[in-house]
């Protein structure tokens, strides 16, 4: 068997936050390529219709998307239940949801940094131990 067929992932169900743009739409599409069905979340994400739920599916593979506000904690965890109810088996977690203030740290209010830790650290926990 070769190293690419080692990777294959046909049938596979990956998990992608923060999926509409960068880094989470190229890992989505890497995984479509590979095979994966995509379930992607974003906070910006239309739940159909969407350029990445366009292209993974040009690729031959199934897309769902989910709205998620991964600052909020409740929009975390009803994600969470959506995603299960739709999906039984998530074999694939890419927890890739983040935001930034590209700005001097001394700038950044306190509720902003309250919404960076909501968004890159505890979400990415809940969806791990939840997942």
């Amino acid at each position: 068997m070769g190293t690419l067929e080692q990777f294959k992932l046909d049938g596979k169900v990956g998990l992608v936050t923060g999926c509409k743009r960068g880094i989470g739409k190229a890992l989505a599409l890497a995984l479509a390529e590979a095979g994966a069905n995509i379930v992607g979340g974003s906070r910006t994400l239309e739940e159909s219709g969407s350029q990445i739920e366009q292209e993974v599916t040009a690729l031959g593979r199934k897309f769902k998307g989910y709205q998620c506000d991964f600052a909020d904690r409740q929009s975390t965890y009803r994600f969470i239940s959506r995603v299960k109810a739709d999906n039984p088996v998530i074999d694939i977690l890419v927890s890739n949801a983040g935001i930034i203030m590209r700005k001097p740290a001394v700038e950044h209010p306190d509720e902003y940094w309250d919404k960076v830790i909501e968004t890159n650290l505890t979400s990415h926990f809940i969806l791990s131990r939840e997942i």
